[in-house]
């Protein structure tokens, strides 16, 4: 069947660059149907967006590379490049010796904060009690509230000491910061990490968003207009709607051009970074020729119509350009306004063919 509809579509091309001014040779309004069964349509001009195309490229939202946060030499790596992890899962393990050994000295300091804090109670108590009943000085009662007051705050500084050992201790075990795919892995096993030492890199698969460039000179009228979609292809047909448009407030000096960041509502699904797109930007509105786009005949890259003149058929070669939104198409060339074409091209071109082998019998006919 598919083949069939392309063999039809072939012999409209064929015939339709065999015709001259849009006539048929030997046509004979005689033998002309009196009516063919087609649905059209009239080719109009109705206001569109003019787009502007600039070259860009896909990058994750979340991208990042992890660092390591403490010091100690790599003991295991449990995810490499091109692996898919989840938030929260275990990355790279280092060495915790020297880690553990300064937690243990921490609770330690804790439990002797402690029990300093509990000798300075008591013996405050105890001269309160004497201060009150006037057998001690004040300046021993002060000296007690101090050593009170001292003791409270090592025990708090203690546990803030253990708390900052127990982090320690945790930055040995480097988990995902969120779920993704590993890009890069920058050290191997037994190697010796720092803290600010690069160990992994990679991306959220969550959201994607669209980096374009732009000519400083356009970049006042899409500041204004703040419309654009992400093209896919070349025909500009495959697009992505954009929900947030963020345009940077200056210009790369070296480049003359500002930078913008293109936020799809599908959030990029499917997509993946280092991708090249286009991006379109509306710049002004115009009319423009539109026909529909179930009218287009298309084999590779070959479009065309099947014009209805009178009541005879013809097959035009158009160019198209983008899509235009309910089911039109823009035409740049081939038709002209008031145009009618036929909606269903593969009736039309099985139409045509018959129409042709009438007029080539009729012209028999008459040359005899």
């Amino acid at each position: 069947m598919i083949r069939g509809i392309f063999a039809a579509i072939g012999l409209g091309l064929v015939l339709g660059a065999s015709l001259t001014g849009g006539a048929l040779p030997g046509a004979d309004p005689a033998h002309a149907e009196e009516a063919l069964p087609l649905k059209t349509a009239t080719v109009k001009r109705i206001e569109a967006e003019r787009e502007r195309f600039f070259e860009g490229v896909i990058e994750a939202v979340k991208e990042s590379t992890i660092a390591a946060q403490t010091s100690g030499r790599i003991l295991k790596i449990y995810f490499d490049v091109n692996d898919r992890v989840e938030k929260g899962a275990l990355l790279i393990e280092l060495d915790d010796t020297q880690q553990k050994a300064q937690l243990e000295q921490a609770k330690a300091a804790v439990k002797g904060a402690e029990a300093r804090l509990l000798a300075a109670e008591q013996d405050f108590a105890r001269v309160s009690r004497l201060y009150k009943q006037g057998t001690v000085p004040k300046a021993r009662f002060d000296q007690s509230k101090a050593e009170l007051d001292a003791a409270r705050a090592g025990l708090a500084q203690a546990k803030a000491a253990l708390k900052q050992a127990e982090e320690q201790l945790s930055y040995t075990k480097v988990r995902a910061p969120y779920s993704g795919i590993v890009t890069a892995r920058h050290v191997e096993v037994g190697e010796l990490a720092a803290p600010g030492t690069p160990l992994m890199s990679g991306y959220s698969t969550e959201e994607m968003r669209a980096h374009v460039d732009l000519p400083q000179r356009y970049v006042p009228v899409i500041r204004k207009n703040r419309k654009a979609a992400v093209v896919l292809d070349l025909a500009g047909r495959v697009r992505r709607e954009v929900s947030r448009m963020v345009i940077f407030p200056y210009s790369d000096p070296k480049t003359n051009t500002v930078t913008v960041r293109l936020y799809m509502t599908d959030k990029g699904k499917g997509l993946f970074p280092g991708m090249l797109i286009k991006g379109a930007f509306m710049v002004e509105k115009a009319r423009v020729l539109a026909v529909p786009e179930k009218a287009v005949a298309r084999r590779g890259e070959l479009a065309g119509v099947y014009r209805l003149k009178g009541k005879e058929i013809e097959f035009l070669q158009v160019r198209t350009g983008r899509p235009l939104g309910n089911g039109l198409v823009e035409v740049l060339a081939g038709l002209q306004e008031g145009d009618v074409v036929a909606l269903d091209p593969l009736k039309a071109a099985i139409l045509l063919k018959e129409q042709h082998a009438k007029h080539e019998a009729a012209a028999k006919e008459a040359q005899e």
